[in-house]
């Protein structure tokens, strides 16, 4: 009897044995980097064949409801490591022991490709002009063209260019053509007032151009208005004109601004190359006493130091050693920003033309500086232009700062005639030996 007992209790202990193993059918484990041994989060565990799967969590750690199987087969992914495939035993199973799995990072292999920096748009070309000069407004994008130049052979314009039979060209912002003309006669080039108009210098007169409904317009000025009245003034703040009484024999000018509501100035700076102001003025000790006595009285009649008209009468302007000063200004948004390379500084004003502070600069020191600031008309940027031997870059400068921003090269060597627009700068370039035309091309800042 007792042995009977025995034997349907070790049956029901045994017949009971599945339904306790299947109510424990877990898989516990951990999801980690082969190499790093790092818990790898969010990695996708998932039953081979079914919809049932679960997220490793933050320790890599995850659990997964099996149901009956005696035993299954994970598949566990992550991105950027080679998936992988898991049997989980019944044993493993049934005894609840949580399981390791390591995942390998994956090597993507990439097909060859060639890398290309983006070529040069071609902005306008053709087969039988030459792309004199340029200028961007609102208008759109003014081009000067001629067929052949003419070297001006008289001894005081001796090197000038002169265009014949020049024309003008305007295009949209597209570079479609909008109109062109014929210009009146010979001209120089292509200038722009402080309000960005275009205008066309001529031998005997100049014009300014603007955008009629039909063709171009003209409107004529006389030289002398043009270069005394026009071309000082360079930019304009509420109230005032902004330019400079900058000589091109004179080591030394003014910025100031005009207020032709009451014809007055106000000085905003004054820019003197220290070095070259020396050795102008030095030139008075070295003259004869006759010549001396000369300076000094053309000094007081003038109201005009000795030296000074010293330097003028010995021809220094004309020297190796001289050379003209540059330091510009340009309006950025709310401030004045005078370039002065002499002091090494960025000097900064107000609209009112009161001081804010000077931030040192750099560029001036790299020897491959070309000797040029550019401004972006369209966002007020100011740009570096550097230069070593064929090669052209360019980089942008934070006036509060005086720090240069990454460089973007020009494709062609030799670039002519750089400006900066609209987040683009634009070029002049004709290949050495080509028959290829003077061509306007644009490239895209960095």
């Amino acid at each position: 009897m007792r042995s009977s007992i025995l034997a349907r209790y070790t049956f029901l202990v045994v017949a009971l044995l599945p339904v306790a193993a299947m109510a424990q059918r877990i898989v516990r484990g951990t999801v980690l980097d082969a190499t790093m041994e790092r818990p790898l989060p969010d990695a996708n565990v998932r039953l081979k064949g079914s919809d049932v799967g679960a997220v490793t969590d933050a320790t890599g750690h995850f659990e997964l409801e099996c149901g009956a199987s005696k035993e299954v087969t994970l598949r566990i992914s992550f991105v950027g490591y080679t998936e992988k495939v898991r049997v989980v035993t019944q044993a493993e199973i049934v005894s609840g022991t949580p399981i390791l799995i390591l995942l390998q990072r994956s090597v993507t292999e990439l097909p060859e490709m060639d890398v290309h920096a983006p070529e040069p748009e071609e902005v306008f070309q053709r087969k039988d002009l030459h792309v004199g000069a340029y200028h961007v407004n609102a208008d759109g994008l003014w081009v000067l063209v001629y067929a052949s130049p003419q070297l001006w052979h008289r001894e005081e314009n001796a090197g000038e260019q002169i265009l014949h039979g020049a024309r003008l060209y305007l295009l949209d912002t597209l570079f479609n053509e909008r109109f062109h003309r014929s210009l009146p006669s010979a001209v120089r080039g292509l200038r722009k007032d402080h309000r960005q108009r275009a205008i066309v210098e001529g031998v005997k007169e100049a014009w300014f151009a603007s955008a009629g409904e039909e063709d171009i317009e003209l409107g004529p000025v006389h030289l002398a208005t043009l270069h005394e009245a026009v071309l000082p003034w360079t930019d304009s703040v509420p109230g005032y004109l902004l330019g400079n009484n900058l000589q091109p024999t004179y080591p030394a000018f003014d910025h100031f601004g005009y207020d032709p509501g009451r014809d007055t100035s106000r000085l905003i700076c004054s820019v003197v190359d220290a070095h070259t102001m020396e050795l102008f003025r030095s030139q008075y000790k070295y003259m004869t006493g006759h010549d001396k006595v000369v300076a000094m009285d053309l000094g007081r009649e003038m109201g005009v130091d000795a030296e000074v008209i010293a330097g003028y009468m010995t021809g220094f302007p004309e020297d190796l050693y001289f050379s003209v000063p540059y330091a510009p200004l340009f309006v950025v948004r709310d401030t004045l920003c005078v370039f002065d390379h002499y002091r090494e500084r960025i000097r900064r004003f107000n609209l009112g033309m009161t001081p804010i502070d000077e931030i040192p600069m750099v560029h001036q020191r790299d020897h491959n500086w070309d000797g040029l600031l550019l401004q972006d008309a369209a966002s007020d940027a100011v740009h570096v232009v550097f230069a070593r031997n064929a090669r052209t870059w360019i980089r942008r400068i934070d006036p509060a700062t005086g720090a240069l921003g990454p460089a973007t090269a020009l494709t062609y060597p030799y670039p002519e005639e750089v400006q900066v627009h609209d987040g683009h700068v634009y070029y002049v370039y004709r290949p050495y030996g080509s028959l290829q035309k003077r061509t306007l091309y644009r490239e895209v800042l960095r």
